[in-house]
């Protein structure tokens, strides 16, 4: 499973946005990319913070679009807005998440625009 981190220009606000997409057609990494796309450093940072707590079965992580539960070891993504469909929803092993999550802020975090590529 991986997915690729990187920016593109956004003529409009004449400006590069960060993005991701996946490099494999599964569904969880898929999910995981929409949902690593709306987030910024400090989000990031805070939903490490709360991953931190291996004990804390409640707290919310949810961005504008998607669902996030953190149900033991597992997340489970799916969208906020067809949350009975299927194809917008996935459950990603918390470690693995977590991985993604802590390479998404570090990349957000970099002084370069360079692509990176993150493997689960």
């Amino acid at each position: 499973m991986s997915i690729a981190f990187y920016y593109f220009k956004n003529e409009d606000w004449d400006r590069l946005i960060p993005s991701c997409r996946p490099l494999d057609n599964s569904n969880e990494m898929r999910m995981l990319s929409y949902y690593l796309s709306e987030l910024d450093i400090e989000f990031s940072e805070n939903i490490l913070t709360s991953l931190e707590d291996k004990n804390t079965k409640l707290f919310d992580i949810s961005s504008e679009t998607w669902q996030i539960v953190v149900d033991g070891d597992n997340v489970i993504l799916s969208s906020i807005y067809d949350e009975d469909n299927n194809d917008f929803k996935a459950t990603i092993k918390r470690n693995i998440f977590e991985k993604f999550v802590v390479a998404w802020a570090n990349f957000l975090k970099q002084d370069s625009i360079t692509d990176i590529v993150v493997d689960s």
